[in-house]
């Protein structure tokens, strides 16, 4: 074979015997690129199936509505859930106040956490550690996070109410939701990863959701342990 010079914005594709059967250009590997980084972006934010702005209304409804069943049933268990603190709450009703801020901040750093390990999974570069020292990285990342949010939200909590036990309730949940939301949303996508599944699903309302019933866990446990209930 005689070398030829290609033009640097194109790849030649040849063969098993090494003979030239054509090209891919970078404006295909872009396309490829693009679609991909759509698809997984459709399901990290709970979009099954690949949709554009100008498909009908059926097909964006059946589209979003899977993971929005999924969010709804994760809303009513949380519902459930917090009913079987009902005396507690009445009890001490600033109780209440707090819960959209732990179940939030638990979603948001699983989404974050997830989204990390997800953009690792596709380069295959940031994860060539061992999983030990993956969640060893993982585990200092959180507690960082956590000590911080948790001290702004007890010297934010202590001077609005002058309450030293909702204070350290709120802190100490919180610090204890970023941790386990972190770990997670970590291990979520690599286990899909791991049994062949696209990690981008675990980024989506499912991470949410199960980090929204595991912060109302934490939250009142907690606050059952400090007050002593």
């Amino acid at each position: 074979l005689t070398m030829q010079k290609y033009d640097l914005e194109a790849l030649p594709v040849v063969n098993v015997k090494g003979k030239l059967v054509g090209r891919i250009t970078i404006d295909d590997a872009m396309d490829v690129i693009t679609e991909q980084a759509e698809e997984d972006r459709q399901m990290m934010t709970g979009i099954s199936g690949d949709v554009e702005e100008d498909d009908t209304v059926w097909v964006l409804s059946k589209a979003r509505l899977p993971w929005l069943v999924i969010g709804l049933v994760g809303g009513l268990l949380g519902a459930k859930f917090i009913s079987l603190f009902e005396k507690d709450i009445a009890l001490i009703p600033a109780m209440a106040f707090f819960i959209p801020l732990i179940t939030a901040t638990g979603g948001n750093v699983g989404i974050q956490s997830s989204s990390i390990v997800v953009q690792g999974l596709a380069s295959y570069n940031a994860f060539e550690d061992t999983l030990l020292k993956k969640m060893v990285k993982v585990l200092f990342v959180a507690v960082v996070n956590g000590i911080i949010l948790a001290l702004i939200v007890f010297g934010i909590v202590i001077f609005s109410t002058s309450d030293q036990a909702m204070a350290g309730t709120v802190a100490i949940a919180l610090f204890s939701v970023v941790l386990l939301a972190s770990f997670m949303g970590t291990i979520t996508p690599l286990i899909l990863d791991k049994v062949g599944i696209n990690p981008a699903m675990a980024s989506g309302p499912f991470i949410t959701t199960a980090n929204d019933l595991l912060g109302l866990t934490v939250y009142f446990l907690v606050a059952h342990f400090l007050y002593g209930f």
